[in-house]
């Protein structure tokens, strides 16, 4: 379970010189937040002591032509791994109402890697979907019979297959690296975003993602999904490290 550290660390009242905004993208040197007033996300600093999430919503400071964060209204959930080298957790999102866990039809599959994923869901009040991709390419895909996960198997260059991916709100995508989750942003959206072709058999079939920060994407019927880079490492807390290791390489 995620610690009290994550939880809102102000609900610092609004003031002349205060601001309220959503972040929709997180950086290594700090976040974008889209603010009532503004068309396009402001780039801002991080003076909070808790590092903000996408979808967090934020107090902001403004000072002269600089937004620094300040602080971090409450939580509904948080999505976060375990970062066994910096002993702290790492946020993926925050009030998410759906979690698509991809993952491919191909020689990436791995149901320990899936449940993996799952556990980073535990205890937060969400939709948990894992979507299968890649069945053009597999005549065999696999199946998950988990009690509370839902299952969707897409091409995902397939508009109609895309399209069932149905939430209400905020949805999340999370996965290992190259099975295909910009390439469902852009069949889903229209959007351009960078995708690496599908490799031969030498490399099992495996794509490479190019996707580099979290990002929030809003569609016109006004629901949101959210973009993450793979992972490779899916930590859980109460795991040591050598446990954590030989779990993340099945």
């Amino acid at each position: 379970m995620i610690g009290k550290d994550w939880i809102a660390s102000s609900q610092a009242p609004r003031n002349d010189v205060s601001e309220i905004g959503v972040v929709v993208s997180v950086h290594k040197t700090g976040c974008e937040v889209l603010i009532d007033a503004t068309d396009k996300p402001v780039f801002c600093l991080i003076k909070s002591d808790k590092l903000p999430v996408v979808n967090d919503n934020v107090v902001l400071e403004k000072r002269e032509d600089k937004y620094f964060v300040k602080g971090i209204l409450e939580r509904r959930n948080l999505i976060a791994r375990y970062d066994f080298y910096k002993e702290r957790h790492q946020g993926f999102a925050a009030n998410i109402d759906a979690v698509f866990i991809v993952t491919s039809a191909n020689r990436e599959f791995s149901i320990n890697r899936v449940k993996r994923f799952l556990a980073l869901c535990d205890g937060q009040d969400v939709r948990k979907v894992v979507v299968v991709t890649k069945i053009d390419l597999e005549g065999n895909v696999p199946k998950i019979n988990i009690e509370g996960v839902e299952q969707i198997n897409i091409n995902s260059l397939d508009p109609k297959d895309v399209g069932r991916l149905e939430w209400r709100g905020t949805a999340l995508l999370m996965g290992s690296s190259g099975v295909g989750k910009s390439t469902i942003l852009n069949t889903l959206c229209g959007l351009n975003l960078k995708t690496r072709e599908v490799q031969g058999d030498r490399l099992a079939n495996k794509g490479r993602h190019t996707t580099s920060a979290r990002t929030m994407y809003f569609l016109k019927d006004g629901r949101r999904i959210i973009d993450t880079p793979g992972v490779r490492i899916v930590g859980v807390e109460g795991e040591n490290s050598s446990s954590r290791r030989a779990r993340n390489r099945k």
